[in-house]
């Protein structure tokens, strides 16, 4: 994680949030310095600047997140009681970052990064994996 306002504040928001698939992942916070040049592009095109090879695809904030807010198990009362919290972490992305996008990149261990632009130019979000067998 850097030490910037915005990856500082988005550690906080998902600090004890697990991004729950057939493995429960915490959420990273991350900063790219310069990255936000040319900010918004596509998902191979960012998956070139993190260094990652293999298939990516891009999804919105709110596919990412309906797991845990949309779709939550109205009887699983841990769900439900979390269900605020990444309600705020969403909007926290939405607040820090500008134009949100969401990439998955490869398969299996999917690496999903929440990513946008800062108000000091860098890509900035969270990462997380969603393992998918």
């Amino acid at each position: 994680m850097s030490g910037s306002g915005t990856a500082a504040r988005l550690a906080q928001a998902a600090d004890g949030l697990l991004y729950t698939s057939e493995g429960d992942h915490p959420f990273d916070a991350f900063e790219l310095p310069g990255g936000g040049a040319g900010w918004p592009y596509g998902a191979d095109e960012f998956a070139r600047k993190i260094g990652a090879s293999g298939g990516a695809e891009e999804v919105t904030l709110d596919q990412f997140l309906a797991r845990h807010i949309e779709r939550a198990d109205p009887a699983d009362a841990v769900m439900q009681g979390l269900r605020p919290r990444f309600e705020a972490l969403k909007a926290q992305l939405r607040a820090d970052l500008r134009d949100v996008r969401v990439f998955r990149v490869g398969s299996v261990d999917v690496q999903c990064y929440a990513v946008g632009a800062d108000a000091a130019g860098n890509l900035a979000g969270l990462h997380t994996v969603s393992v998918e067998t």
